[in-house]
């Protein structure tokens, strides 16, 4: 049996977005802009991101997006993905997989957004739609770090996706 290993980088696209709030320096309702700039902040052991608005004025207003938990060890990320892992490209899909003859791995490298499983496997997937991925997550085909998960789960760096589709 073989299994093909691939690794995976995912990169959400960042649109400008604009909500209607007050604005305590210049003390009136009106609309902010997201920048698409991302900050992070540290505290503890949790790690806060924040994307950062402007009013027409310039004045900033911090939206906080997620929070998660800090490394205890410095790691390189490129060191935890061993070689052997071929790098998906943006906009590439997975074409060698077939159903009923190999194995796959997938292990994610970095995540910028929020990426479910499903949408994501359907996304680099060639042939494979969204209802058959999601099938083969609530039978066990497809494991998401050695484990049962559900078609909705949320991914994170260094989460490894197990595709067996014998």
């Amino acid at each position: 049996m073989q299994i093909q290993q691939y690794a995976l980088a995912l990169n959400q696209q960042m649109r400008a977005e604009t909500v209607k709030k007050q604005c305590k320096m210049c003390g009136k309702v009106t609309i902010f802009t997201d920048t698409t700039i991302r900050r992070h902040n540290a505290n503890g052991k949790n790690i806060y991101q924040f994307a950062i608005y402007k009013c027409p004025k310039n004045h900033s207003w911090n939206k906080k997006l997620n929070i998660y938990k800090s490394f205890t060890e410095h790691v390189d990320p490129q060191s935890i993905v061993p070689t052997s892992f071929v790098e998906i490209e943006p906009g590439k899909k997975i074409t060698s997989l077939k159903r009923g003859d190999s194995s796959c791995e997938i292990k994610i490298t970095s995540v910028n957004g929020s990426f479910r499983i499903d949408r994501t496997l359907a996304d680099h997937l060639e042939g494979w739609s969204r209802s058959e991925i999601a099938q083969n997550i609530k039978t066990g085909k497809i494991l998401l770090n050695d484990c049962l998960t559900k078609p909705s789960q949320k991914l994170s760096v260094h989460d490894k996706i197990f595709i067996d589709v014998k």
